[in-house]
């Protein structure tokens, strides 16, 4: 067995015949120019093609049976949907239950289908978070991603999820610059498998500010969100944090190769995020639903070409669009793989489940 790194986290070492091979034309192959972003090794560009392997070895984490990271093309991309999402089912009734458990076992068939693991995200506020927690719990054997997003409420889901046996299979979603003595205090005690690093920093949305807040926490925490995950213990998923258009916006996706190869650990964003705050769109999609959900759809597979492990679409309604055109992407990228870098696939991964 490789040796372990923490719960849930081995390092994956990268096989010597993966080094960068270009076979269409070598010369033509070349390091990206931008110093921040590390020796990216095997960029191919030879026939517009462009294939990636990180030349950082890279580790995967593991949470509630499910594993994420490694080299571009080995690994299917996981996609979380949320349930819960903003408004949606205020109050928990029998028919909002109902309605969640036809949601929730329509993602993990869309799983079964594409061999693209699922994990549900369930977002809690103070209204019925345990009813909201307990319903998901008990449609999956899954992980479970406690979508938190006030700070002042970890210490109770955390003590629920422990209480209910849970924290075996939680991803804490997320850790950002928000987090107080409180809050880690709470994670100390009651500690989740994995959790979600948040990259945001609003003084520095570049990419070397993502990896800045994750490294060292950019001057609002003591220390980076990185390190309190390691000494407490769970797996790290790094988020680029997707931000607005004009507020750089392409910076959440520029971060991905530039954080896989500077950090190896598994990343990925919540890039519809994006889509939904576009304000042009906002008004275009009152007529043109459809137009907005192909944009909505097509921006969530996008980090996925830039090496990304792991994707938060957005409402879990979506995972009917959303997986075949996830498990497209991954047999693209897989292919290029295995040809360019000797990168193989097992039989549940897209490229081999899907002929």
């Amino acid at each position: 067995m490789p040796p372990t790194h923490g719960r849930g986290v081995h390092r994956h070492p990268h096989r010597a015949r993966s080094r960068q091979t270009c076979r269409a034309d070598p010369g033509r192959c070349r390091a990206p120019r931008d110093p921040r972003a590390g020796p990216l090794r095997g960029i191919e560009t030879a026939g517009g093609r462009m294939m990636l392997s990180f030349s950082r070895e890279q580790e995967i984490v593991e949470a509630g049976g499910v594993a994420l990271g490694g080299q571009p093309g080995e690994l299917p991309t996981v996609l979380f949907g949320t349930v819960f999402y903003r408004k949606q089912f205020r109050e928990i009734d029998r028919t909002t239950l109902g309605t969640v458990e036809s949601l929730v076992n329509g993602q993990a068939a869309m799983s079964d289908l594409t061999g693209n693991p699922a994990i549900v995200d369930i977002f809690l506020d103070d209204s019925n978070f345990e009813r909201r927690i307990d319903a998901v719990a008990s449609l999956t054997d899954g992980p479970l991603s406690l979508d938190v997003p006030e700070v002042s409420l970890w210490p109770e889901v955390l003590s629920y999820a422990d209480d209910a046996g849970l924290l075996g299979r939680t991803i804490a979603n997320s850790l950002n610059m928000g987090l107080n003595d409180g809050a880690l205090a709470a994670f100390s005690e009651h500690t989740p498998a994995a959790a979600i690093l948040l990259g945001f920093d609003p003084r520095d949305m570049s990419a070397d500010g993502r990896i800045r807040m994750i490294r060292d926490g950019a001057g609002y925490l003591e220390r980076g969100l990185l390190e309190i995950a390691r000494d407490l213990g769970m797996g790290p998923l790094l988020d680029t944090a997707a931000t607005p258009f004009d507020h750089n916006a392409c910076e959440t996706i520029r971060a991905i190769p530039v954080i896989k190869n500077s950090l190896g650990l598994p990343v990925g964003c919540a890039i519809h995020n994006t889509v939904e705050s576009w304000l042009w769109m906002r008004d275009y999609r009152k007529e043109h639903r459809d137009t907005y959900l192909v944009c909505d759809m097509a921006a969530n597979v996008l980090p996925m070409a830039f090496g990304a492990d792991f994707i938060i679409y957005g409402p879990i309604d979506n995972a009917p669009v959303v997986f075949p055109m996830a498990a497209m992407v991954d047999k693209f990228i897989a292919e290029g793989a295995e040809d360019y870098f000797g990168v193989t696939q097992s039989n549940d991964h897209p490229r081999r489940r899907l002929p």
